[in-house]
């Protein structure tokens, strides 16, 4: 208690003195708390000291005194990138509302985008494409929200109908980047309890730079079934529950002091520092929205005690939630630090028991952001607001995040009734704190609202209100932490820092952080905190806890000292430590939760582990065989074993205290994973399910590591990172940041941090952004030990041996670290550096090359190669020596932890600074001067520049030990050159042999201008190894762009170690006047594996192949033919023949049941069948063969077939358009029925069924391929053929055609980081060529004589004339080039110097544009080989805009061996949709490709066809259609054999199928965006063959006039809405609106049937509503201006729906809406037969069955529901008539009850008029009838009245007249 006491006196005086008062202190608590401390620490899970018995002690082997090298320096800057977000609205269901008006807006971010508005219609159809483009860092931009909303549309403020969220970041996580036709979920932010608003069709894509979208052409489906096909992530439920997501915020401390606004420094400076100048609060964001906290006014460690709640579905489309601290301003709020929580890492989305919700602390959250210091402004502000990586700790702050799922709506949970009662006692806090500050305008508006609590439950409106801290929450334990560091090494020191005194401080949290203001901040914890008093935490604002026991001196910072200039680098300074290392060290206090660090290392050090062994195994493939795969399965047996270790630890953990449930959830989800990850290396290691290769090994493993690695990264903080800040005369320079676990202690092995005890070296950088280059401030090497003091012991354990501690002056304490380390041994090494060659550089000068030389720095020395001039792979060949280099310590210390080699490349410019090119870091090979010496190898060092791979260095850094004899005792060198340059010695140097060098040279290919001039006379020079060849001069580019000297090679030495090989560089030059020569661009092949071919005997040609001598390899390749079953006809066959059944001979089909004609008669053969059949070891066809023949009728029956399917789509004819929605059916089929299979298949075979023929183990997948088609072939339209919808580029599929030769790229110009990662504009042309290089053999005479070996097989390269016809089908999501979202796109085609402009025929507001175009042009080979196809933007003024282009190389496939010149079609027909287009038929096609290979054959024998010893056997002889004759035939099995091509050995290759590629568009400003895809494809024929058929019709479809007659005869049971006044009585005035969706400007109304009494109406009205359809899209087609300005129609194709509405007239208010009906002409529900048989559910459930096509029916009467709100609101007796334009004309009818056919009045009751018209009638037939004997009786009355009133008003005059008169 002394201490405490003295502790209160001490805060009154100044601070001085302070220091001490408090060591003491702390000292006196200290000890009295240690015994306690020390017992807690025992149970702790974090502290494994009893489990030695189970854990195996650390490894015996010494832990290695350095951390692992890293090659890289520096992580780049997190770059600004491009990104499109596209979005297409489809279309909507199940709207609520009543006769709405729908139109969508999107916003993203400030963005906001709207689409037409559709009338009257519960479920629109948009079809609308919009487009947003982003520029930003990927973490910032993945938070934005994407939120979609639909409202009715009303001229003045529309309503909202409902909406959806999701950010950016669950969008591009999804496989391809992209939701496609996906039903989002629209649900009402304001009111939760009401469930489902209705769904919205759409497609959300995001692509960054180079992301490639997967785009399937859309097939309308009418009944899909939405809740299968909601807009969620895979794995995720359908159902999702609505949640409410509480973040708690406690409390924070340690926020920086000072108010971030101007004035309040000005007061400061004047009033002096008398209180904390911060008013924080906290600003919490998730899913779009934000709650703020009140704020805590001048506060540094503020308690809030509030929780921010969101109300999201859960699981929630948004991934992260955003903590952000704010201190308010009197001018502006400042951010003072954010932190994001991903929920993924706290939650676990599996199902069952193992996953959980998200659920986080409470646990401390530490902040990071700018540097801590006073000044008036903050240069690093973006810091704090979350961009790039914090510099500096910003205090921690206690939060909690729980999630509450609510069970139908929102009502009150236990967890919301308890904060009721809170609620009303803060909301008088909350107003009273907000009465100063204009910030809590919410809190007011809170207030407002607060007697409306209800709506906000049930709103998803933030709430933000104070809860009581639950008791179970127990107050922290909180540890002490020594941290000791001792810096060995301080070089490479930025000459700009200057040469004031450097001094270096390491810090923790707020812990030694001294140059904040002094010792104010030193420590943040309160030592009320320790004894767990929280109740008065402001009463110890005690400073300097820090320090804990005398003996540990405070030094945070080591002494500074000036630095020195390096010897031979001006550029940098150092401090010269010597023997003597400066020490640091102090303790901090933090929450004892260790255990979580642990964890996370224990984690990370397998993820180390199995990417370094994965590593090792990708080197060992470079070297052999073998060897390779038996490491890998020894790594995944290692790491199963380490897994299991895992979890037998975490399963006998003890559970604690201090654990939150997160910890308990995180630890299971962990050893989970692990379990699971150890099966499934296990499986891979026993091979058990399938054969894995190694390249399939090594993916797991990655994707294990990646598991991982996710798993190491610990939401909840706990110990803060460790910043290391070198300072210049006391002001902060540069930093490292170090995480914590990295250097924890732990006594067991596995636990510890990897850099804990080793010495690191870290390259400090400047805070904030840095500028580009070489941005290093200084290179330091750092021993950092962070531990609990329990085991302080052992914190210097794993130092350098020999070293003297200097201890400050002892005193009563038990822990000394010291202050100093000397090291008393010296010894002299002497450093060569062997700078061989390096690869691969960046280009750093315009011309695309650079001037490289290499700086390298050890210790306090650096020396420089010399300069290469323009060159991207440098041989310097120099060796670099460091003499009288003194190092310190022990020897055998030297030996194991030398210091490292820094190596920088610059290029040297003649004017100016050298350019910074990379670095890389190496670690010498020590030798001592009593070993041997050894010349150590060679190897590649990786150079990065940033982020950026700049390439390898081929070096080796050996350092000696110098002998007491002195230098001349070392090894020899070779004898330096002139200049006194040393090479690197012979036996360092690779051992080299001669190679021969054959180089192709085809051409040069489109050359851009170099120097304002177009390049004529350019020549190729290739070097490698400092020899070469020159291609001769093209004697004029324009003319012809091929080289006439076809081939040359050269010899050269290169090293044996294949690894070793120098790049090999392509430089080409262009020859101006008087022999001047420009250098055009330039390509370096790094690795030259590729083109290294074996040295053999000249190279025997296939044509020599004699038949036994391939017979057993090819039959073994291919499945053991078996001859008994399938030949069992024929004789056995000779054993050199291969027999592959391309069909099965119709005899051996056992299915008797079959009509023999069926059998014999072929057609041009169904698409399921384009596989060729082997039948390997099957006895009898397998069941799926009958199926194929079932499914071949004769010709006759398919005239049949055609022409059910006409009946079917309206008397459509098949033609191109049939076949290509054919094949775009199949291909969707294939991708739903064997998504797996298409995975492994995506090399991509001539179809989707062809089978691979690849041994053995294959056999079941052929089968299953097989089967699957077979199933679902194309339903709807039998044997139609089919061609082949590639989704990418024809060239991704057939490895880009460079069969024959590569295309190499020029560059030219700077590779500036910006655009590394397409270098579009600097590329200046192409060369095509391609090289062989192999060992040269000893006697050189057989080679002079015969053909280069890289000449075989090339095509002479003359000239040649083609025809090229390029067909346009169409092209999707276009990018919007005019300002309304829509663009008016037509074709451009250049070819050489031919340009087509199809103007004329461009389409209107489209951005899914159907071209249906083919153009010719004739063009001349090697001249024009470049096709660009350019989709403009027609705009009426101004210039046309630029959409997008591709371009293909037309050469390439025009020489390719897959023969790409004209697809091959998939049946061969002579006539009709499908006739044979190329020039030579398929019997012709294979009799070339025998000759060009110098194949035997064909041989055309009945039934097969036979090449060289292989034989195909199919059907060849088929009956006449007309005549009955039977023709031979041998072009379809032909055909057969070309689709199986492959199969054939040795030379058998994939031919190009008939196909449409789909072509990503770009645009050069855009680099890398797609900005649409269009299908096309080329076919080519030369001139020299006879002359192609027509070219194959493929413009559009026109659509087909209709008109459908609706005739309304009567309706029933309408609902009565208005009410009599006089009666009461209800009833309604009811006629009928009808239209067709989308042509809503031809509504048509029936007349009134007024006052119908019991709901019905009678009218025998008719509408007319004229249309046009395209039956084979079952669209119809909508051509309309969208506004009164637009000058073009916009054709937009929708379903044909009708719609008809039962209405109310109102004479004087609007009429009132009762009910719709809304059919889908394509399919509906059968009518029923009369008014009582309609019933609502009927209609809206009924199956696919029940429903039918007005086309096909033409004609349907009947009774259908009207519903309003899934209501039964009336029924309608209609007949639909559906006849075609022109019969309409022939035969018209009458609108209304017009004539032609005029359609009688109806009978309606006397009561339906209108009163307005006929009043007399209303008085009769409202009053009289009704009243008729009150009116009567009334009448009677009334005339009694009267005759009475006259009797007695009569009376007296009578009488008195009488009396008078008298009688």
């Amino acid at each position: 208690m002394f201490g405490l006491k003295l502790k209160k006196k001490k805060k009154n005086k100044g601070e001085k003195g302070l220091i001490l008062a408090n060591k003491a202190a702390q000292d006196g608590q200290g000890e009295g708390e240690t015994p306690q401390e020390g017992s807690s620490h025992q149970e702790g899970p974090g502290d494994p000291i009893h489990d030695d018995a189970s854990i195996p002690p650390a490894p015996s082997a010494p832990p290695k005194r350095r951390s692992k090298l890293l090659t890289k320096i520096h992580d780049g800057e997190v770059k600004s990138q491009n990104y499109q977000i596209a979005i297409t609205i489809i279309e909507a269901r199940q709207l609520v509302g009543e006769n709405i008006d729908p139109v969508v807006t999107i916003e993203i971010g400030d963005e906001k985008k709207q689409s037409t508005v559709k009338e009257g219609t519960n479920s629109p159809f948009y079809n609308e494409y919009f487009v947003f483009d982003f520029i930003g860092p990927q973490v910032h931009l993945f938070d934005k929200i994407i939120k979609i909303s639909v409202f009715h549309h009303k001229l003045i403020g529309s309503i909202l109908i409902g909406s959806f969220k999701v950010d950016l970041g669950t969008v591009y996580n999804q496989p391809g980047h992209q939701f496609c036709d996906k039903w989002a979920l629209l649900t009402d932010p304001c009111d939760i309890r009401t469930g489902a608003k209705g769904y919205l069709k759409c497609d959300i894509s995001v692509t960054g730079k180079g992301d490639i979208l997967k785009t399937s052409p859309k097939t309308s489906d009418a009944e899909e079934q939405i809740e299968k096909n909601l807009l969620i992530p895979q794995g995720f439920p359908a159902e999702r529950p609505w949640a409410r997501f509480y973040v708690r915020l406690y409390r924070a401390e340690g926020l920086p002091k000072m108010n971030s606004s101007i004035m309040a420094n000005v007061t400061k400076a004047f009033v002096g520092d008398s209180k904390d100048l911060v008013d924080p609060f906290v600003e919490v964001s998730f899913a779009g929205q934000m709650g703020r906290t009140t704020v805590q006014k001048n506060c540094a460690d503020p308690v809030w005690h509030e929780q921010v709640v969101f109300k999201e579905m859960f699981p929630p489309l948004c991934r992260r939630v955003k903590l952000q601290v704010w201190d308010e301003g009197s001018v502006n709020d400042v951010a003072l630090a954010t932190h994001f929580i991903d929920l993924k890492t706290i939650s676990n989305e599996q199902d069952g028991d193992k996953g959980f919700l998200p659920t986080f602390g409470p646990a401390w959250i530490n902040l990071y952001g700018s540097p801590r210091n006073h000044s008036v402004m903050d240069d690093y502000q973006e810091l704090n607001e979350g961009f790039g990586e914090g510099v500096s700790f910003r205090g921690r702050i206690l939060v909690e995040i729980a999630v509450e799922i609510l069970s139908g709506g929102a009502q009150e949970s236990r967890f919301s009734k308890a904060l009721k009662t809170l609620k009303v006692a803060s909301k008088d806090k909350d107003s009273k704190s907000s009465k100063g500050s204009s910030k809590d305008k919410a809190d007011k508006a809170d207030d407002g609202k607060s007697h409306q609590t209800s709506d906000k439950t049930n709103s998803t409106e933030v709430e933000v209100e104070s809860f009581d801290v639950p008791p179970e929450i127990t107050p922290e334990k909180y540890e002490e932490f020594l941290l000791f560091g001792a810096f060995f090494e301080a070089t490479m020191i930025d000459r700009k820092i200057g040469d004031k005194p450097i001094s270096f401080e390491v810090s923790v949290g707020n812990f030694g952080n001294l140059i904040d203001g002094g010792s104010h901040h030193g420590s943040k914890k309160k030592s009320a905190e320790l004894a767990g008093e929280e109740s008065h935490p402001l009463l110890h604002e005690g400073e300097g806890d820090a320090a804990h026991d005398v003996a540990t001196a405070v030094s945070s910072t080591t002494s500074p000292e000036k630095p020195l200039v390096t010897e031979g680098n001006r550029n940098y300074n150092y401090l010269p430590f010597e023997a003597k290392k400066p020490c640091v060290s102090f303790i901090s206090l933090w929450g004892d939760q260790i255990f979580r660090l642990h964890w996370s290392n224990m984690l990370e050090k397998m993820a180390d582990f199995l990417e370094e062994s994965i590593e090792e195994v990708k080197e060992l493939i470079k070297i052999s065989e073998e060897a390779p795969e038996e490491k890998m399965k020894i790594v995944l047996s290692d790491f199963i074993s380490q897994s299991s270790a895992f979890i037998s630890e975490a399963e006998k953990k003890p559970k604690t205290l201090n654990q939150t449930s997160l910890d308990k959830k995180r630890l299971t989800l962990c050893w989970q994973e692990l379990e699971a990850m150890a099966k499934e290396a296990k499986g891979i290691v026993q091979q058990q399910k399938k054969r894995f290769s190694l390249e399939e090994m090594i993916q797991e493993a990655q994707s294990f590591v990646g598991r991982i690695r996710f798993l190491v990264d610990e939401p909840q903080h706990t110990i803060p990172d460790v910043f290391i800040w070198m300072l210049s005369n006391h002001k902060r320079v540069a930093y490292a940041r170090i995480a914590a676990k990295d250097l924890l202690y732990s006594p067991v092995g596995e636990q510890m941090g990897k850099h804990c005890g080793k010495i690191k070296t870290h390259f400090l950088k400047l805070p904030g952004k840095r500028p580009a280059g070489w941005s290093v401030q200084a290179k330091v090497d750092v021993y950092l030990w962070l531990g609990s003091t329990t085991h302080s012991s052992a914190m210097l354990d794993n130092l350098p041996a020999g070293y003297e501690a200097d201890t400050p002056s002892k005193a009563a304490g038990t822990i000394h670290s010291p202050s100093n380390l000397v090291y008393q041994a010296r010894h002299v090494f002497q450093l060569r550096a062997h700078m061989y060659q390096a690869r691969g550089l960046i280009a750093a000068d315009s011309n695309g090359l650079s001037d490289p030389f290499a700086r390298v720095t050890f210790l306090s020395q650096c020396q420089t190669t010399k300069v290469i001039s323009q060159t991207l792979s440098p041989t310097w060949n120099q060796m670099l020596l460091f003499n009288e280099l003194v190092l310190h310590g022990e020897e055998k210390e030297v030996v194991e932890s030398p210091p490292l080699v820094v190596v920088e490349l610059y290029d040297s410019d003649a004017v100016g600074k050298p350019e910074y090119l990379g670095a890389t870091v190496a670690v010498p090979v020590v030798t001592l001067a009593g070993q041997d010496y050894e010349p150590p190898r060679l190897c590649y060092h990786p150079i990065f520049c940033g982020n950026i791979s700049g390439g390898d260095l081929l070096a080796v850094f050996e350092l000696l030990q110098v002998p007491s004899s002195g230098v001349q005792a070392l090894p020899p060198l070779d004898p330096p050159d002139i200049t006194q340059i040393y090479p690197v010695p012979a036996n360092i140097r690779p051992v080299l042999s001669k190679y021969h060098v054959e180089v192709l040279f085809w051409g040069v290919r489109e050359m851009k201008k170099v120097q304002l001039l177009s390049v004529d006379r350019p020549q190729v020079l290739i070097e490698c190894g400092g020899r070469g060849v020159k291609s001769c001069v093209i004697q004029s580019y324009k003319n012809n762009p091929n080289f006439t000297v076809q081939a040359d090679t050269f010899e050269v030495e290169l090293p044996e170690n294949e690894l070793l090989h120098p790049p090999l560089s392509i430089c080409v030059v262009d020859w101006r006047a008087f022999g001047r020569s420009t250098l055009v661009g330039t390509y370096t092949i790094n690795c030259l594996k590729q083109f290294l071919c074996k040295s053999r005997e000249p190279v025997a040609l296939i044509s020599q192949v004699d038949g036994d001598h391939v017979g057993p390899a090819t039959s073994d390749s291919l499945m053991e033919p078996d001859s008994t079953g399938l030949l069992s006809s024929s004789q056995d066959p000779p054993t050199d023949h291969v027999y592959v059944d391309v069909e099965p001979p119709p005899t051996v089909v056992p299915d008797s049941t079959q009509v023999q004609s069926a059998v014999l008669v072929d057609i041009p053969d169904s698409s399921p069948m384009l596989e060729p059949e082997h039948k390997p070891e099957d006895q009898e066809p397998p069941k799926d063969e009958k199926v194929k023949d079932t499914r071949k009728p004769s010709r006759r029956s398919t005239k049949k077939k055609k022409r059910t399917i006409a009946d079917e789509s309206a008397e459509n004819v098949i033609d191109w358009w049939s076949k290509y929605d054919a094949s775009l059916r199949k291909a969707q089929k294939a991708n739903e029925s064997n998504p797996k299979e298409k995975k492994e298949n995506t090399e991509g075979k001539p179809d989707e069924v062809v089978l691979e023929m690849e041994g053995g183990p294959k056999k079941k997948k052929d089968k299953m391929l097989k089967k699957k088609p077979k199933d679902s072939g194309n339903d709807a339209i039998p044997n139609l053929a089919t061609l082949k919808i590639y989704d990418g580029d024809l060239e991704s599929q057939f490895n880009n055609f460079e069969d024959w030769v590569k295309t190499f790229e020029l560059f030219r110009g700077k590779s500036t980081e910006d655009d590394h990662g397409l270098d579009g504009d600097r590329v200046i042309g192409k060369f095509k060529g391609s090289f062989c290089i192999y060992k040269s053999p000893e006697d050189s005479t057989s080679e002079e004589n015969r053909q280069l070996r890289i000449q075989q097989g090339i095509p002479p390269n003359h000239p040649v004339q083609v025809l090229i016809r390029v067909y346009i089908v169409a092209a999707f999501n276009l990018s919007p080039a005019d300002p309304d979202g829509r663009s008016d796109p037509y074709i451009v085609l250049r070819l050489g110097k031919t340009e087509i402009k199809d103007r004329d025929n461009y389409i209107p507001k489209q951005l899914n544009p159907v071209f249906g175009r083919s153009f010719e042009i004739q063009a001349t080979f090697p001249k024009d080989s470049l096709l660009s196809i350019l989709i403009y933007d027609h705009d009426v003024i101004g210039t046309d805009d630029l959409i997008g282009e591709t371009k293909i190389d037309l050469e390439n496939r025009f020489y390719s061996k897959h023969r790409a010149i004209c697809g091959l079609q998939s049946q061969y027909e002579i006539e009709g949709y499908n006739a044979w287009r190329d020039t030579s038929k398929p019997t012709e096609i294979l009799t070339k490709l025998c000759k060009d290979n110098k194949l035997d054959g064909p041989y055309f024998l009945p039934g097969k066809i036979q090449i060289g010893n292989k034989v195909f056997s199919g059907k060849t002889v088929f009956i006449e259609e007309d005549t009955d004759e039977t023709v031979e035939s041998y072009e379809h099995l032909a055909l057969k054999v070309l689709h199986s091509w492959e199969d054939v050995p040795e030379v058998g290759c994939r031919l190009v199928p008939e196909h449409i590629e789909t072509r990503p568009l770009y645009h050069k400003n855009k680099p890398g965006m797609e900005q649409g895809r269009l299908q096309m494809w080329v076919d080519m024929f030369p001139k020299d063959m006879p002359q192609p058929g027509p070219p194959v019709d493929i413009s559009p479809r026109k659509p087909k006039g209709y008109e459908l007659r609706v005739i309304i005869w009567n309706t029933e049971d309408v609902i009565l809405e208005d009410e009599n006044i006089f009666t009461g009585q209800k009833s309604s005035d009811i006629y009928v609106k009808g239209w067709i969706k989308g042509l809503e400007d031809d509504k048509q109304e029936t007349d009134v049937h007024y006052n119908s009494l019991t709901g019905e109406g009678n009218f025998n009205w008719r509408f007319l509503f004229p249309f046009q359809y395209l039956p084979a899209e079952k669209q119809m087609v909508i051509s309309k201006r969208e506004n009164i300005f637009s000058l073009e129609k916009m054709e937009c194709k929708t379903p044909a729906v009708l719609v008809l509405q039962v209405w109310d007239f109102e004479r004087l208010s609007s009429d009132d809406f009762l009910g719709s009906l809304e059919m889908n002409l394509n399919s509906f529900p059968r009518a029923a037969k009369s008014a009582k048989a309609c019933d609502l559910s009927k209609f809206e459930n009924a199956s696919e069955e029940n429903k039918i096509s007005i086309f096909q029916q033409k004609r349907v009467r009947g009774w259908w529901p009207f519903a309003k709100s899934k209501e039964l609101t009336g029924k309608v007796e209609a007949e639909f008539h559906l006849v075609t334009a022109e019969e309409a004309e022939k035969s018209p009818v009458g609108k209304a009850r017009k004539e032609p056919e005029p359609l009688a009045k109806p009978n309606r009751p006397d009561t339906s008029f209108s009163w307005f018209v006929n009043p007399f009638k209303c008085l009769y037939h409202l009053i009289w009838r009704n009243y008729k004997k009150y009116i009567i009786i009334g009448f009677i009355l009334i005339i009694l009245i009267i005759f009475l009133v006259l009797f007695f008003y009569t009376l007296p005059g009578a009488i008195s007249r009488r009396i008078v008169v008298g009688s």
